[in-house]
């Protein structure tokens, strides 16, 4: 009983950082366990988690409608508003589920942990609904309509994939890889580890996303090819063109026969290369209907040959026999040409320097004239901006704080007259006022007096 009780203090405190966005690696990990091994945890856990999901959810899956590309005459599509970035970015890193990373606990040669770890509403794995803890590696998972899937796979990375409604994708590990292989709706990668470990990888039919320590936001469409690429974190490789759709078909093949197919028909093996990095996004139509039908004749045809003789070459003849179908393929390709492609990439991620700017403005008041001295604010104002309330006020803020403040709100009297209320604390010849409605720094010199309220 002692047992369980201690356990049940532990998931309060543990769920209570959690959904307040405080819990670090190793308190995901153990909320996690608790999770997976305590049904009543779990189902308590999906209680009062699904009204957050569910509002989080219907967000992203509003704006991420608006994320993926439309039909057009045109290549290159119109990018949503900077706003849907930081949606998106907050349903990563807000609500990605349980999310932990063991800080490369599993060496090269131990195995492997790939589970399915949450879900809000229909998920399927093979067709059955899912179940916590349930093995996913190269199994196909389903969202359904107001659903959200999460897995997780665990090697020398860690890498949590999120599906939103009407996802259709599969997660596996082979080897030193992790693919995603994604049908279409969209995803939520996000990968962390040694960068010489595990390549991580999201594909289909005609694209490959090849990852690097990345957070990116993945939409595929249902009917066609279209396809949105957000990268919030890192940097993404992309590859595509009907080589990528013809690697399926090189198992079928030897060296010689692949090259003797390339020489006659180098459309066939043509590929781009395109790295997007952080900040960044590309969309677009993707291969057309009509050429990937086109595309899975030629497929099929090579592939029939083969069957019915596997020992023989692939003859001239069978080789001349695709001209037709080559020769029918639609002459408007996914690719378009590598300066038109380098200038699809949109910037989605806000100026830096322009941001601090505006934050420098809104929280400095009476600020200096000197630009050492004020170079110098800078840097305490992006401290203060980036550090959390509850590492703050526990003594781990900018600085080099290192005792713990009170939490008693104060009201700051200002020379000019003006006063502010807050939780005051001072940072070298500064006061940091912290406000629910934004922080404030105001010079010492220009402070009157402090009183409690």
């Amino acid at each position: 009983m002692a047992l369980h009780t201690q356990q049940s203090n532990s998931f309060e405190d543990l769920l209570e950082l959690y959904l307040s966005g405080e819990l670090d690696a190793a308190g995901k990990k153990q909320l996690l366990e608790i999770v997976l091994k305590d049904p009543e945890r779990a189902a308590e856990y999906r209680k009062i988690t699904q009204i957050q999901s569910q509002l989080r959810t219907s967000s992203a899956s509003l704006e991420l409608k608006n994320l993926s590309p439309q039909t057009s005459s045109k290549k290159i599509l119109p990018f949503p508003k900077p706003a849907v970035y930081l949606a998106t970015a907050a349903l990563v890193f807000a609500s990605f589920g349980i999310y932990f990373y063991r800080n490369s606990s599993i060496k090269k040669g131990e195995a492997t942990l790939d589970k399915f770890t949450y879900s809000y509403g229909d998920c399927s794995i093979e067709g059955k609904t899912s179940q916590a803890g349930e093995d996913v590696s190269g199994k196909r998972i389903v969202s359904g309509k107001s659903s959200v899937c999460d897995v997780q796979l665990e090697g020398e990375k860690s890498v949590a994939v999120r599906a939103l409604p009407n996802t259709d994708f599969t997660a596996e590990r082979k080897e030193n890889a992790i693919h995603v292989s994604l049908g279409y709706g969209t995803i939520l990668l996000d990968s962390q580890g040694p960068k010489d470990s595990e390549n991580i990888s999201i594909g289909s039919d005609d694209f490959r996303l090849i990852l690097e320590g990345t957070k990116v936001a993945v939409n595929k469409g249902r009917t066609d090819s279209s396809l949105s690429v957000k990268v919030l974190e890192g940097k993404v490789r992309l590859e595509s063109g009907d080589a990528i759709f013809f690697e399926s078909v090189s198992s079928w093949l030897t060296k010689e026969e692949i090259a003797l197919l390339a020489k006659e028909y180098p459309i066939l093996f043509d590929k781009q290369q395109l790295t997007i990095e952080s900040g960044q996004q590309l969309a677009w139509k993707g291969f057309s209907p009509a050429r990937m039908k086109g595309l899975k004749k030629i497929e099929d045809s090579i592939k029939a040959s083969k069957k019915s003789q596997p020992s023989a070459q692939l003859d001239e003849t069978l080789i001349k026999s695709l001209k037709p179908h080559v020769d029918s393929l639609p002459k408007d390709p996914f690719l378009i040409s590598p300066k038109e492609l380098k200038n699809s990439l949109k910037k989605i991620l806000p100026d830096e320097k322009a941001d601090l700017e505006r934050k420098f403005a809104s929280m400095v008041r009476f600020p200096p004239k000197d630009l050492k001295e004020r170079e110098q604010l800078m840097e305490l104002v992006k401290k203060v901006d980036k550090a959390s309330i509850t590492d703050i006020l526990n003594g781990k803020g900018p600085g080099g704080v290192t005792q713990a403040i009170s939490q008693e709100v104060r009201i700051l009297y200002l020379k000019d007259g003006s006063m502010e209320r807050g939780i005051i604390y001072q940072q070298d010849s500064f006061y940091v006022v912290l406000r629910p409605d934004g922080n404030l720094i105001i010079p010492v010199d220009a402070v009157e007096r402090i009183e409690s309220e």
